[in-house]
């Protein structure tokens, strides 16, 4: 029987930026040398992966690398919300889609919330708008100020949440 102290395991974890790339662990130190070497040389990720095996990387990482994170962040929260979710907040992400002024920021789920943030990576942005169903056909809309509001429908959900988006944001649309 092996006990933890008689195993050795490497965590390795592969960041550019804020966006963690690639991570894995293994028990062999030369593998761990020989994937941060070839890591420097700044690889494309999935050459990167499939070149240590021990390593796995995932379609967000590699949608980062390419630049298009935001449309991979809408296309996994909608597919997400469609398998998983209520009605309501199913209607509110694909209410949020069709504009496309929050179509061009990178949508989140915390708690029951529908986020919103300037960028993909992390740090997320806390100056936008967030919106969650309730019961019954209404919403929540958290302001950017931290104020509340309750609203009948995701159509004027919708309207408050582009109302109170920054005048950075709404130009960006």
């Amino acid at each position: 029987m092996q006990t933890a102290l008689d195993v050795r395991c490497f965590s390795v974890d592969c960041w550019t930026g804020d966006v963690l790339m690639a991570s894995g662990g293994t028990s062999d130190l030369t593998e761990v040398a020989g994937a941060m070497q070839s890591w420097l040389r700044a690889p494309r990720v999935r050459d990167f992966v499939a070149q240590w095996p021990f390593l796995r990387t995932w379609e967000l990482a590699e949608a980062h690398e390419r630049g298009d994170a935001v449309a991979v962040r809408w296309r996994q929260l909608r597919e997400v919300v469609a398998r998983t979710a209520g009605t309501a907040l199913r209607e509110l992400v694909e209410a949020a889609y069709e504009q496309e002024e929050l179509r061009a920021l990178s949508p989140g789920r915390g708690m029951h919330w529908l986020t919103f943030s300037r960028r993909a990576a992390p740090p997320v942005c806390r100056d936008l708008p967030a919106a969650m169903s309730l019961r019954d056909g209404r919403y929540r809309v958290r302001r950017p100020d931290g104020r509340m509001q309750d609203l009948d429908g995701v159509a004027e959900t919708i309207a408050v949440i582009l109302a109170d988006l920054p005048e950075d944001v709404a130009r960006q649309g």
